[in-house]
C-alpha cells in the first residue's frame, strides 16, 4: 500500500514518529462518494443520496457527494469545513485505516492491521504531537481507541455486505442512471421498485427480518437528495465556492439545525 502513502504501523517504522489529528476536511474535497455501513444508514439517508457500487463482485452502499465527475462537491467548503449534517464513519479517523494483517509489519496480534497515510502531512517527528507507541512499544492509548473504532466499523461493513448480498440474491439491483430528471455518474446501482413489489411474500418477510428492507427504504428515500445536490453543484461558480453561497440555503440550513448537526469539536475528535 506504500504507493498510496499508506504504511502499516509498526515499531520499526513509527516508534520515533508522531501524529496530529486532522483539523479540516480538505482531504475529502476530491471524493465523489464514500462507502457507508449498516449502522449509519438512517443518518446518511437524511443527508446524502445513497446508491450502490459493484466492487470485486460485491455491492457496496455509498453516500454520494457529487453527481458530476467534473463538478466540485459542495459538501466541503474552501476552508475545509464539512457542511453536511452528518459525517460518514469512513471519514472520521483520517489519516488512519485498517487493512489485512501482515504479522511481520503488524506485530499487534490483531485481526486487522492499522495503517497510516504518511502523505497526509499529519505524520511528524515532533514529540509535542501524539505518539504512535508507548515507552513499552505498545500502541498508544489514542491509537488503541482509533483501532477499536475501526474494528467496530469493520464489523458493520461485514453486515452491510451481508444485506447487499441478500438483495443481490433476489435480483433487485439494476443500473441507476437517472432519478427524477437528475443524471447520475456511471457505475451506480439502485433497487428496482417493481421487482421488489413482485417478490413473493416469503422473500419480503426475509428482507424485513434480515434488516435489508431498511437499507432498501433508506436508499429509496435518500434519492430525493439528488436534485438539490445537482442544483448545488451546478451553482458553484468556481472549483470550490463557499457552500453557504451555493446551496440555495438548503444544505446550510440543515447543517445549522441543532437537531442534526454535530459540533465542530466532535467532528474533529470523532476518532476518540
Amino acid at each position: 500500500m506504500a504507493e498510496n502513502g499508506l504504511f502499516p504501523i509498526s515499531v520499526g517504522r513509527h516508534s520515533d514518529r508522531y501524529w496530529r489529528r486532522f483539523t479540516s476536511y480538505r482531504f475529502a474535497m476530491g471524493m465523489d462518494a464514500c462507502p457507508i455501513v449498516s449502522s449509519e444508514i438512517f443518518q446518511i439517508a437524511s443527508s446524502f443520496p445513497i446508491a450502490f457500487k459493484l466492487r470485486e463482485g460485491t455491492y457496496v452502499p455509498m453516500a454520494m457527494f457529487s453527481v458530476g465527475a467534473e463538478l466540485a462537491t459542495p459538501i466541503v467548503d474552501q476552508q475545509g469545513l464539512w457542511r453536511a449534517p452528518y459525517i460518514p464513519s469512513a471519514l472520521r479517523c483520517y489519516p488512519f485505516q485498517t487493512g489485512p494483517t501482515n504479522m511481520r509489519d503488524c506485530p499487534t496480534g490483531e485481526r486487522l492491521c492499522l495503517y497510516v497515510n504518511e502523505s497526509s502531512g499529519l505524520v511528524t517527528r515532533d514529540p509535542r504531537d501524539n505518539p504512535f507507541f508507548s515507552s513499552r512499544n505498545k500502541l498508544s492509548r489514542n491509537l488503541c481507541d482509533v483501532l477499536q473504532f475501526l474494528q467496530l466499523r469493520e464489523a458493520a461493513v461485514v453486515e452491510a455486505r451481508r444485506l447487499c448480498s441478500l438483495v443481490a440474491e433476489m435480483d433487485l439491483f439494476v443500473p441507476l442512471q437517472e432519478h427524477e430528471g437528475t443524471t447520475l455518474p456511471e457505475n451506480y446501482w439502485g433497487i428496482d421498485a417493481q421487482r421488489l413489489c413482485r417478490l413473493p411474500d416469503v422473500y419480503k418477510l426475509t428482507l424485513v427480518s434480515s434488516g435489508a428492507l431498511q437499507l432498501i427504504h433508506a436508499h429509496q428515500i435518500s434519492l430525493s437528495h439528488l436534485s438539490w445536490l445537482a442544483r448545488a453543484q451546478n451553482a458553484l461558480p468556481g472549483e470550490h465556492a463557499s457552500a453557504s453561497d451555493t446551496l440555495n440555503g438548503f444544505l446550510t440550513a440543515m447543517a445549522n439545525d441543532e437537531s442534526h448537526v454535530q459540533t465542530r469539536a466532535e467532528m474533529i475528535h470523532a476518532m476518540g
